[in-house]
């Protein structure tokens, strides 16, 4: 019988995927010499907000912001955590 995975830990591992994907892309950032083939690997992609969210309560005043820097290499993190969603059920 297939066991159905919640929401919440299909993203966990989609997310954990993506982390460890920037963790190694770093380590590759560290290893590999200048070439093009790094610079393909490791050049990141911004996306998100760019200026904080402000909510001042006069008591109290919060600031939110949200920024994803992904590279190919934590495309491929995604791309594995997907890998394993699909085949581990």
């Amino acid at each position: 019988m297939k066991q159905k995975f919640s929401v919440g830990k299909a993203l966990g591992i989609l997310l954990l995927g993506a982390i460890i994907g920037g963790i190694i892309g770093e380590l590759f950032g560290m290893i590999l010499p200048e070439s093009v083939v790094k610079e393909f690997l490791l050049t990141k992609y911004t996306f998100g907000f760019t200026n904080p969210l402000m909510i001042d309560l006069n008591i109290i005043a919060f600031s939110f912001s949200l920024m994803f820097r992904m590279n190919v290499v934590s495309f491929l993190g995604i791309v594995f955590g997907y890998y394993i969603l699909k085949y581990t059920r």
